[in-house]
């Protein structure tokens, strides 16, 4: 973490503020200079890299995960989103993009993204502006916009998610904006490939009657440096932020034509309950969203694991018996 001047902790309480504000109250650009950038960058920005790094992660591991020679990271902020994705193609020894755009309503945050962005993607050409209409976008990257879009800006972002081949869109794990999520994840899907979280392209089953207060959100690990630097311990204090836990929602889709569902193949939602010998979880499939049990005397290791939910970001190939899981084992996903 940059160094954090003892005068700086109060432009971060302010801008934590501005973040949490309702948003009518929002100011329309919190991004006042390069400093400000820079504090951002280094701690709330590395929550989100976090997010990205567990939700690019899973999708590499099915085998989904969007190869893009042009890219469009909307509401880039400090680009922590194009800055995961490349990092991630750097890991699967993929092709890195050769044009990314860079878009945020702050001039600052974005001449900050772009010089950040160039750091680890030197080979790519790097614009500050939106695509122009007839530009191909192979990747939509889209991350914690939808607590301050109005209607016109969401209906403008959704243009550009219809144009783009592919789309991977993250925001907060809280249940409002995760709801929202689901709904707009209902919009862009038919005819189009759903790549994750779901093992299937069909209509959400949080989005069913009956589930109106159930949400899709998952968790990421935090960085281990978070546990033992002085300087991540005094950002949770003095921020009020748990460090701990890492809420988020995610979906991803691709421009082919919808995923045909695997059988007997689920995604843990949410967190699991741990209760004497056993567990429930929130499985979600084609046929919508159960509650089910997993019996410890069934599958130990496993059920030892849903203590980190951090942990659950593998999709589960399972059989079973009413509500009751009989077997369960990890599975991959792909196209």
């Amino acid at each position: 973490m940059t160094q954090i001047l003892e005068g700086e902790w109060s432009r971060l309480e302010q801008l934590r503020e501005r973040f949490l504000a309702p948003f009518g109250s929002r100011t329309a650009d919190y991004w006042s200079d390069e400093r400000l950038c820079e504090l951002y960058d280094a701690t709330f920005a590395q929550r989100i890299a976090w997010k990205w790094s567990a939700v690019l992660a899973e999708l590499a591991r099915r085998g989904r995960l969007p190869r893009a020679e042009s890219v469009l990271d909307w509401g880039c902020g400090t680009a922590i989103a194009a800055r995961e994705y490349c990092a991630a193609l750097g890991s699967a020894g993929a092709a890195m993009p050769q044009r990314i755009h860079l878009w945020d309503r702050s001039r600052a945050a974005r001449a900050f993204a772009a010089k950040k962005l160039h750091e680890v993607a030197p080979q790519a050409s790097i614009e500050t502006e939106l695509p122009g209409p007839s530009t191909t976008i192979d990747l939509l990257l889209v991350s914690h916009v939808l607590g301050e879009l109005d209607e016109q800006g969401r209906n403008q972002l959704l243009e550009l998610a219809r144009r783009a081949r592919a789309v991977v869109w993250v925001e907060p794990g809280d249940s409002s904006i995760s709801r929202s999520l689901m709904e707009l994840r209902d919009q862009l899907a038919p005819g189009r490939s759903v790549l994750g979280p779901c093992t299937h392209s069909a209509t959400c089953g949080l989005n069913q009657p009956g589930r109106e207060r159930d949400w899709c959100h998952f968790f990421a690990a935090s960085a281990p440096e978070v546990f033992t630097r002085a300087d991540w311990r005094e950002f949770s204090r003095r921020l009020k932020i748990d460090l701990r836990s890492v809420p988020y929602a995610y979906f991803a889709l691709g421009g082919g034509a919808p995923v045909a569902a695997q059988p007997d193949t689920i995604r843990i939602l949410g967190r699991p309950r741990l209760e004497k010998g056993h567990a429930k979880i929130d499985a979600c499939d084609a046929t919508g969203v159960r509650v089910l049990r997993v019996l410890e005397r069934d599958a130990k290791a496993i059920v030892k694991g849903f203590a980190d939910p951090a942990g659950l970001g593998r999709t589960y190939r399972i059989t079973t018996e009413k509500d009751r899981v009989r077997t369960i084992e990890e599975s991959q996903l792909s196209e």
